[in-house]
């Protein structure tokens, strides 16, 4: 199959906004000349790229798109990135920049003539006998720069320089919202002034507004004049003089310099400068326009109604976006692009292979071609640099007017890949103020972010349950640990006083033997031996039962803290269990423990759940409750009433300041964390009362008055 696309020379135009009264125009006036050369025009949107990619690697992320298919390449104002120039500029083919600071790049320029019209601004309104203008506008625009260079050059000729009279904004987003800010700053600073050149008509918009709210008439107070000649320039109240730039002619003249590098013309790095005309208002003071600013022409009727027409389309269009895009995952939203994209021939969707952007491979997710009624998904792989491949292209010649339209999708999370449809350019397009994608594409990009940060938020929260879990079970395990390392501790005495007394007797019946064996045993030898050994049986049974005790408990104990398991249990009796497998802690304190409980209460319950409440209970207190030496008293009560047990934890320590007293059932919350507090004890004690005992726990304290936690849960639920 012959690709008919591929006979012609491609245009590449990289540009940040697509619709409004400035980029509008420029594309209007390449694509004149590129239907005129019977080439096709591919314009990359890289609205996306500016907004939401603000790390160091920004639109380098798509770095070379359509490389391979581009002939030439015109960049807008604000197109891309100086890295990526640079880069581009390197691969050796022809660029041309429209509204840039001219640098030692090796490439043609196109400039409004900025300096000499602000200028002519400047000089008109020197005539009018002003010797008091100021200049305001947002000095981070290269154009604008250079106009207020036209302007100081001006006022120092005429020997009215004031450096006093320059108003920079705060940011470059003039629009009106800025140009109200610089008129209130203007205002409210006490400096006078006659008149102000605003470096673009909406800035001069929202100056007028503002000065129209403090009673200033223009001009007959403060003259003013713009830049650009906007639409809105003759309906504005008073008609807004302006320089209008000739836009369409800049873009016109762009499409003719990239055609002659493309040809090998030998005017190569041109600087050229397209001459502006001033279109004299009433806002300047020329009384003989006042006038014509009254009259309205039918051009402007049908123009009006063009634009009205084109919004309640877009509106009607898109009017339930917002909504779907609320409760949509990243590959809904991905399918849906086809119903907002402008009314498109074709379109072709591609996404970057997960985990794998910096390969710049993408997989072609979904064709639609519209005129041959056909829709498509290929899983066809497709680099970067040679996207949308020839292959993938429509097969018949394109109409006049055209475009291929080539937007990155990427947010500030994720690069998600790159769409390629085919459109008419639209005539509405340099009518407006703002590029009405803006809005899609803003729509789109928090949607996709707002389901990534979604999707990561849920896996971070899965993450933290699992360390948490993690965490609680390590510190269940530590509080073995420590239960085996007392209970060693505690058994070694019996059991050491035991194999003393076994010892004892041994030696008793050896000597006993002897005196048996040698004939010489007497009664009173015998005696003796019964005595003594008695004695030491008594001794022996005493310390094997206390070690039998402390065995079964720390064993039921031990038991009970690593198995999930309900058994029924005598509460008074267990918890003098979990006190005794604390004795090696308690031993080296000076703290008594009180329990106060009814003898026959029982429960049937996971006894290893109270343990724990118990002995982080008490742990606290040892910890945190009391310094080295304290004297102390720790009182446990317990009762039941109307199905419900509680308990009333007490001691008599340190106290808890009432400043963090709403802070201690927080996991990893510890006073201290460099010594031996790892934060979780409380909370483990709170998630095991509220959680798996329905119940509640509190805590009253303050400091030097001891703390007291009050539990409660309904016994039916244990």
């Amino acid at each position: 199959m012959i690709i008919i696309i591929n006979k012609r020379i491609n245009i590449g135009v990289l540009t940040k906004y697509v619709e409004n009264f400035y980029f509008g125009a420029l594309l209007k006036g390449i694509h004149n000349i590129v239907v005129k050369e019977n080439a096709n025009m591919y314009v990359v949107d890289t609205y996306m790229l500016n907004k939401f990619r603000a790390d160091s690697i920004g639109d380098l992320a798509y770095f070379p798109i359509s490389l391979n298919q581009i002939d030439g390449w015109i960049i807008l104002p604000e197109g891309i990135g100086e890295e990526y120039k640079v880069k581009l500029l390197e691969t050796g083919k022809p660029v041309v920049l429209v509204a840039h600071k001219k640098n030692n790049y090796k490439c043609s320029y196109i400039l409004d003539d900025n300096y000499e019209s602000s200028r002519e601004i400047t000089e008109h309104l020197i005539e009018h006998g002003h010797k008091r203008i100021a200049f305001a506008g947002c000095l981070g625009v290269f154009d604008m720069k250079e106009r207020l260079a036209g302007y100081i050059k001006t006022m120092v000729n005429n020997g009215l320089f004031d450096k006093n009279l320059i108003f920079e904004a705060d940011n470059d987003n003039a629009m009106p919202s800025t140009g109200r800010d610089l008129g209130l700053r203007m205002l409210n600073e006490g400096i006078e002034f006659t008149a102000v050149l605003a470096a673009n008509d909406f800035l001069a918009f929202g100056m007028i507004e503002v000065f129209k709210e403090r009673d200033i008439d223009v001009p007959n107070d403060i003259a003013v004049i713009g830049y650009d000649n906007t639409i809105q320039a003759s309906s504005f109240k008073p008609g807004l003089t302006s320089m209008s730039q000739n836009i369409f002619e800049l873009g016109n003249e762009a499409g003719k310099t990239i055609f002659r590098l493309i040809n090998n013309d030998e005017r190569k790095n041109e600087k050229i400068l397209i001459k502006s005309n001033l279109v004299i208002r009433s806002s300047c003071g020329c009384k003989e326009a006042d006038n014509q600013n009254d009259s309205v022409s039918w051009e402007d009727l049908r123009t009006k109604d063009s634009m009205i027409r084109r919004l309640e389309a877009f509106m009607y269009k898109n009017s339930d976006i917002g909504t779907k895009l609320l409760t949509m995952g990243v590959d809904e939203i991905i399918k849906l692009i086809p119903e907002v994209v402008d009314d498109f021939s074709w379109i072709c969707i591609g996404l970057f292979k997960e985990n794998t952007q910096s390969d710049k491979e993408i997989i072609i997710q979904e064709i639609i071609d519209k005129r041959k009624n056909k829709k498509m998904s290929p899983s066809f792989k497709c680099s970067l640099e040679n996207f949308p491949s020839y292959e993938l292209m429509p097969d018949y010649k394109l109409k006049k007017d055209d475009v291929i339209w080539i937007v990155p999708i990427s947010t500030e999370k994720k690069d998600i890949g790159v769409i390629s449809y085919i459109s008419e350019i639209n005539k509405e397009n340099d009518l407006f103020a703002y590029d009405a994608h803006m809005v899609i594409y803003n729509l789109l990009g928090i949607a996709i972010d707002r389901d990534l940060a979604t999707k990561n938020l849920k896996n971070a929260l899965e993450t933290l349950q699992q360390t948490q879990e993690q965490l609680i079970e390590s510190e269940k395990m530590v509080s073995l640990g420590s239960l085996v390392t007392g209970f060693a501790h505690e058994i070694n005495n019996p059991i050491g006083v035991g194999v003393t007394a076994t010892t004892f007797m041994e030696n008793n019946t050896n000597d006993l033997m002897n005196l048996f064996n040698s004939g010489k045993l007497s009664r009173v030898d015998l005696e003796k031996y019964l005595e003594k050994n008695s004695e030491s049986i008594k001794i022996l049974t005493l310390n094997l039962q206390k070690a039998s005790n402390f065995i079964k408990s720390f064993k039921q104990i031990a038991v009970d803290n690593s198995i999930d398991e309900k058994r029924t249990f005598k509460v008074k009796e267990y918890i003098n269990d979990v006190i005794l497998s604390l004795n090696p802690k308690l031993r080296k304190t000076k703290i008594n423990i009180r329990i106060e409980c009814p003898d026959d209460l029982e429960l049937k319950q996971n006894p290893g759940e109270l343990s724990q409440i118990i002995t982080n209970l008490v742990l606290n207190s040892i910890h945190h409750g009391y310094d080295d030496g304290m004297q102390g008293k720790i009182t446990i009560q317990i009762s039941s009433a109307e199905n419900s047990l509680n308990m009333i934890y007490m001691d008599d320590g340190k106290g808890i300041d009432k400043g963090i007293i709403d802070k201690i059932f927080e996991p990893f919350f510890t006073t201290k964390r460099n010594n031996e507090g790892s934060g979780l004890g409380l909370n483990i004690i709170y998630n095991i009362i509220t959680q798996k005992f329905g119940g509640s726990i509190s805590c009253e304290s303050e400091l030097g008055s001891g703390a007291t936690f009050i539990i409660n849960f309904p016994i039916h639920l244990i």
